[in-house]
């Protein structure tokens, strides 16, 4: 599937990958203890959000986890680090496979059933990908007021789920609304 086709992430297939329920099980169980979800969003230069995209990562230090999750799924993994950050440690690499957009969305859908600990995180990018198909971008066309306010709600709610500690810092609850 080239980047700019859109699949309909709701179907157990997502072009070429079509993942058997025990595989859906066993990336729902890496998403829940190696995984991130993340709601981001693009800027155009300085300027104010113009717009927000669904990602979910994996990171392992075993190779053999990224490259089998791009054999199933589909997405990209690199290195996460360069060769400067490894000097003079003696870390393993890690490595990071991720998704985006449509594909991220397609991995949270048919993992939903299985994820344990990240169900409400899913459930926040599925949601904003949800809101992205409602509103097509064209030039010269705006994102309506109300559908920005929804996805920068996403943001925000995905990023308390995530906050560490049992009571969020002041300094926590202020980045929130700053990246969001």
């Amino acid at each position: 599937m080239k980047a700019n086709e859109h699949a309909d992430w709701r179907l157990p297939a997502f072009g070429e990958f079509c993942p058997a329920p025990t595989v859906w099980a066993q990336m729902a169980g890496y998403i829940d203890g190696e995984g991130s979800i993340l709601i981001n969003t693009q800027k155009r230069g300085k300027s104010e959000v113009c717009g927000f995209y669904l990602r979910v990562t994996v990171a392992n230090t075993d190779v053999r986890l990224p490259v089998w999750l791009k054999e199933n799924f589909g997405g990209t993994y690199k290195d996460a680090n360069s060769e400067k950050y490894y000097e003079g440690k003696n870390w393993r690499r890690c490595y990071h496979w991720g998704a985006s957009a449509h594909r991220a969305a397609w991995v949270l859908h048919n993992c939903l059933p299985y994820l344990v600990i990240k169900r409400e995180q899913a459930e926040l990018g599925i949601a904003l990908q949800i809101s992205i198909s409602k509103f097509v971008r064209a030039a010269g066309k705006k994102l309506p007021p109300e559908l920005l306010e929804e996805r920068k709600s996403l943001k925000r709610r995905l990023l308390v789920l995530k906050a560490r500690g049992v009571n969020m810092e002041p300094a926590q609850a202020a980045r929130i609304q700053e990246v969001s």
